[in-house]
């Protein structure tokens, strides 16, 4: 069964943040190998493809959570795999320790058999539990010529394939100096790396030009937008003052024309007073000529005595014209009938239309027909300023 305080570990304990992930690391203990490591141990085994290559891997172990493989030691084994790890080849392996990577335990050790899959032979196996006896230690075995690789760890069944593992990436100066030494002082990169980096620096200076020109040519297109905008915004804020002074200037000649109109127009109630003037004139003559009648003297004729005269058939009487509704002498209604028929003048103002002159004169548009048939007008909109046209 899982111990609690490894459980607890793995819960507290955090992946670093510069990894890369290989294959599916799952929930148990976690496997981190730091890059110049990896790189070391395909460097050695790629340098000699007719023989196995074996190392010893150093770095710490987080108990319960992860190992951490910091360093790695070449060791020259022979090809006997009963012989290896001897007294005399670990009397080696600490001063190599010693001298490089001072303060670091052993957490495992790595194997590569150029042209032979990895494969956990049982005396793989009797040879890891013999010399790395411990739970966290880890096994790598790689076949550099098929690109696979395989870490074993032991678990609960003994020493298990892990599922996957982690790159992680940091200075690692001592791993530095290690492979430098092991080079003869020679870069601890081949050359292939070395142009390939630096064509990637070439890469990114250009990439980053490139990503300086794009920039410098959207804010050139958005100064160029922002400027067009503005302009469109001043063209329009010109054209609305603009319109705004000739609604104004509307509006005055408008009132204008209005105020001239209504000093220039006929009272409606003319028509009205010269009716009534007739009216009270026909009253006046009517009043005269019933005072003179009742002046002349009444004759009545005697009646002879003992003589029956026929009853003179009744006269009906004649109607008499009350103050309230007189008849019009034939003068007077001529008078009207000329006063309300003459055509009234009206001189064309400036922005006149003849609806505009029906709708202030009558208050409607149903007269602009009878204005165009009393002037003799074709079309109603032809009319000139200063033009003198009848008003039925």
């Amino acid at each position: 069964m899982e111990r609690i305080e490894d459980k607890d570990a793995r819960e507290r304990w955090k992946l670093p943040k510069n990894v890369r992930q290989i294959g599916e690391p799952g929930t148990g203990m976690k496997i981190l190998i730091e890059d110049y490591v990896y790189t070391f141990l395909h460097q050695m085994a790629e340098s000699n493809l007719t023989c196995m290559k074996t190392a010893v891997l150093l770095g710490r172990v987080e108990k319960g959570a992860a190992v951490y493989i910091q360093g790695a030691v070449e060791t020259d084994m022979g090809q006997e795999i009963r012989d290896w790890f001897s007294h005399e080849a670990w009397r080696e392996i600490f001063q190599d320790i010693k001298s490089w990577f001072e303060g670091e335990e052993v957490v495992g050790w790595y194997m590569a058999n150029p042209g032979f899959p990895p494969v956990l032979t049982e005396e793989l196996k009797s040879l890891h539990m013999r010399n790395f006896s411990g739970d966290d230690h880890v096994f790598f075995q790689t076949d550099v010529l098929d690109r696979e690789e395989v870490f074993y760890i032991c678990k609960d069944r003994g020493l298990a394939p892990a599922c996957g593992y982690y790159i992680y990436y940091e200075k690692n100066s001592p791993m530095q100096e290690y492979m430098s030494f092991k080079k003869g002082g020679a870069s601890i990169e081949p050359e292939g790396v070395q142009r390939d980096r630096t064509a990637a620096r070439f890469r990114n200076v250009m990439q980053e030009k490139r990503e300086q020109n794009t920039q410098r040519k959207m804010l050139a297109l958005l100064y160029t937008s922002c400027m067009f905008l503005v302009l469109v915004i001043l063209v329009i804020g010109v054209t609305l003052v603009n319109n705004y002074d000739r609604m104004a200037n509307m509006e005055n000649a408008l009132h204008q024309i209005s105020e001239s109109l209504e000093g220039e127009e006929v009272p409606e109630d003319a028509g009205e007073v010269s009716v009534e003037a007739a009216m009270e004139e026909e009253n006046r003559l009517a009043a005269a000529e019933t005072k003179e009648e009742e002046k002349a003297p009444e004759e009545t004729p005697e009646e002879p005595v003992g003589e029956e005269t026929p009853e003179a058939p009744a006269e009906e009487p004649e109607p008499v014209q009350t103050a309230e509704e007189p008849e019009a002498p034939e003068e007077t209604k001529e008078v009207i009938s000329q006063a309300v028929r003459e055509p009234e003048r009206y001189q064309v103002q400036v922005g006149d239309t003849l609806l505009e002159i029906c709708r202030l004169r009558y208050g409607n548009d149903g007269m602009v027909r009878e204005i165009c048939e009393l002037n003799g007008l074709e079309d109603g909109d032809k009319i000139y300023v200063g033009e003198t046209i009848l008003l039925p």
